[in-house]
């Protein structure tokens, strides 16, 4: 490592980090409904004082985004560092400790947010005071903190931070989802439908005279869980998946049902698109069952020969000191809309394990914690191309 990284790293500051990230998960941002507002409104006011240039951008009802600099020269484009405000509730399972208690147990914080991705979010700001507390340093471009609300359903707020323009002069993208601090640079998109199924209602004792939607709608899924696109399956990510999220029909038991809902969920490889494909389905349908859209999200593929993901590679395994093979993850991130709207280069990389998404008993260890902060330091110090 050169001298100007080995000193921005000897300012990774633990004990900050492990107070940072427990204001973060004791403030709570489940959505629904969101209002990560006053959570964004903190982390504004935290980056402004270690030295960024910082906008917020409220919307929605107490929802909002955070947009932050250090600024370079110019003479490259910048790097965003991003993360979610929002989290999942809690579910239903009972936690060991307080979901939003934020407690320390076994060199581990838990709580809803630790790993998905309030861990990350911590990580990136820690690293980002780092740079910015090292005296005469010089970047080539901006190091960005792109922070969003609303990631967990519909992405309201990378949607909205893309039709502002504010960040259009990036060259890389880097988010902090769980990884295991693994090098994620492919992730599948999202194809969400509502199924409804036609039929005829009826006395039970008598279905011949009717037709059961329910029976109908169980078809096409059984069609649909069968049905395999043309095409080779991704080397990353595999094969297309499907879930039924949510199904309702009938009204009473012994009354032909004659109508039937279903929620279905499509995680989609490249080089698939969720349109095309959704196409397919409505033919798949037939006659007894109407398709609609809910929203789509594109997959993320990234060129593994990217300078930017040997950029990511070699912070990892420095930091880590174990081998890192680029990899890829079923879920979407805010990169679904960020990359694929100015041509980024995409890489995934969390203080967390990647199965811990959506778990009871949601945890980050602290000493991946401070792993994180460190190579979220070395990228964008050599991305940026730092000098003193």
């Amino acid at each position: 490592m050169t001298s100007i990284e080995n000193e921005v790293l000897e300012r990774v500051e633990p004990e900050a980090a492990v107070k940072l990230l427990q204001k973060l998960i004791r403030t709570r941002t489940t959505n629904p409904p969101g209002h990560e507002l006053i959570l964004a409104e903190w982390v504004a006011d935290y980056l402004k004082k270690i030295g960024l240039q910082v906008e917020l951008m409220p919307f929605g009802e107490k929802r909002g985004n955070v947009i932050a600099r250090i600024k370079g020269s110019g003479k490259k484009p910048g790097l965003i560092f991003s993360a979610h405000f929002d989290t999942v509730p809690e579910g239903e399972i009972p936690w060991t400790y307080p979901p939003y208690g934020a407690e320390i147990h076994d060199n581990k914080i838990f709580g809803r947010g630790a790993a998905d991705m309030k861990g990350g979010m911590a990580a990136m700001i820690m690293a980002a005071a780092a740079l910015a507390k090292t005296p005469g340093l010089k970047l080539k471009g901006d190091l960005i903190i792109a922070f969003t609300s609303g990631e967990t359903s519909h992405l309201e707020g990378v949607k909205l931070l893309v039709e502002s323009g504010k960040i259009k002069d990036a060259g890389a993208f880097c988010v902090s989802e769980p990884t295991g601090l693994e090098v994620l640079i492919a992730e599948k998109g999202a194809l969400w439908m509502k199924a409804k199924a036609r039929g005829r209602t009826a006395h039970s004792s008598m279905p011949e005279r009717g037709e059961n939607a329910i029976f109908n709608m169980v078809n096409f899924l059984y069609r649909a869980q069968r049905y395999k696109p043309a095409f080779h399956s991704h080397h990353l990510l595999g094969d297309p998946t499907i879930t039924v999220g949510i199904i309702n029909g009938g009204v009473l038991i012994n009354v032909v049902p004659d109508t039937c809902t279903a929620e279905i969920d499509i995680r989609i490889p490249p080089p698939l698109k969720p349109k095309e494909l959704f196409r397919e389905y409505k033919k798949l349908a037939g006659q007894t069952v109407d398709l609609d859209l809910i929203d789509y999200k594109l997959p993320v593929d990234t060129d593994p020969a990217d300078p930017f993901v040997k950029i990511c590679l070699d912070a990892a395994e420095q930091i880590t000191r174990k081998k890192k093979v680029p990899g890829g993850t079923p879920y979407f991130t805010d990169g679904t809309i960020i990359c694929n709207e100015y041509n980024l280069p995409l890489v995934i990389i969390g203080p967390a394990p990647l199965w811990m998404t959506h778990q009871y008993d949601e945890y980050v260890e602290i000493s991946d914690l401070i792993k994180g902060i460190k190579i979220f330091s070395l990228i964008a110090l050599r991305y940026l191309e730092a000098s003193p």
